[in-house]
């Protein structure tokens, strides 16, 4: 299980969204690099594994709530069933599915409830129109967390798109018809990101605070150059431990996740506690130290986080990091191992 976590304080606005786990992956490793070595990176590679970063909220009194992915829903069923009663049950379970569509993430003791199968997106569903659940944006949290909480903007994080124009370098001026758009995350006050990591090794543990700082420095994701993705970077003290689910059948990923192929034969017969959302991976090299040239990584598809899968052994890590290519005299690597939530699929989740 993850034997870290990382709490990332924003200074400004995020350019696209919340960094997956192969860009707090490559951060990690490039910052090895830099600060102590090509052959402790490389170890550092093979050895670190990130989470997704996810949102988290404080009080004034400096309680922290995190969050952590609702895991995917089963699709609709394809049949409507022939009994009354059966296709009154289906009615309400797309109406509460299409209900908590824009829902992205649960607090904490949601989500633990939710992974011992004693919280079905029914139930789920059902406190959120009686008033024992809110919801702020993408996250759902208990009443008792949104008053710990207080007021503030009912979204924690908020996508926008910022329209930009193209600068003519002949005439430094704005080039005509040069209009475009991109994403940007913006955070409410006292919110955040935070991420697990899980490191074996003691030797590498111990250069994390490190390494922190000069991502403090540095910055995250890109557009840093114009202030974008620059967060304070505080390792938190006691360590984030997921919930025990002795009777789960299945696990949650909390990563970018890119199975090796024996992982892949162990679902077979198993396709119906199959749930996930592949994503189109093309990440960039770090491109500080070569002038701003962009060369792009190869491209990959990975199972996003939250995409759920069958159990049938327990490990703490699954999925494998793949080599990309060289980078400045070294292996650059995607890190596809993932970080798993245990859970009970036919609980509800």
């Amino acid at each position: 299980m993850p034997t870290a976590s990382v709490t990332l304080v924003p200074l400004g606005s995020l350019a696209g969204a919340p960094p997956p786990s192969p860009t707090l992956h490559g951060a990690l490793c490039w910052a090895t690099a830099v600060l102590v070595g090509d052959a402790p990176a490389q170890a550092m590679a093979q050895e670190l594994t990130c989470t997704d970063a996810f949102p988290i909220a404080w009080s004034d009194e400096g309680r922290t709530i995190r969050f952590l992915p609702l895991p995917l829903q089963m699709p609709p069923m394809r049949q409507t069933p022939k009994q009354l009663a059966g296709k009154q049950e289906e009615v309400r379970r797309l109406y509460w599915q299409k209900r908590l569509k824009g829902v992205r993430y649960l607090s904490e003791s949601l989500f633990r409830q939710m992974a011992q199968g004693a919280l079905s997106l029914e139930a789920l569903g059902e406190r959120l129109a009686t008033q024992q659940v809110a919801q702020w944006g993408t996250c759902l949290l208990t009443s008792e967390e949104a008053q710990l909480l207080g007021a503030r903007p009912r979204r924690l994080l908020v996508a926008s798109d910022i329209t930009h124009n193209e600068i003519d370098r002949w005439t430094l001026a704005v080039a005509e018809g040069r209009l475009f758009l991109r994403e940007e995350t913006f955070f409410a006050p006292r919110a955040g990101l935070w991420f697990a990591i899980h490191l074996p090794s003691e030797e590498r543990m111990r250069l994390l605070p490190a390494l922190l700082r000069y991502l403090e420095d540095t910055g995250v994701g890109g557009e840093r150059t114009t202030g974008k993705g620059h967060f304070y970077w505080r390792l938190d003290e006691a360590p984030f431990s997921l919930p025990d689910v002795p009777d789960a059948d299945a696990w949650m990923s909390l990563s970018h996740y890119l199975p090796a192929p024996e992982e892949v034969q162990t679902w077979e017969g198993k396709s119906s506690l199959l749930r996930y959302r592949l994503v189109t991976w093309q990440a960039r090299y770090e491109a500080m130290f070569v002038g701003g040239e962009v060369v792009y990584k190869p491209l990959r598809r990975l199972f996003a986080s939250g995409s759920v899968f069958p159990l049938t052994a327990k490990q703490e890590l699954y999925g494998r990091a793949v080599p990309s290519g060289e980078r400045l005299g070294h292996t650059v690597w995607v890190c596809g191992r993932a970080l798993p939530a245990f859970i009970r699929a036919g609980g509800g989740a």
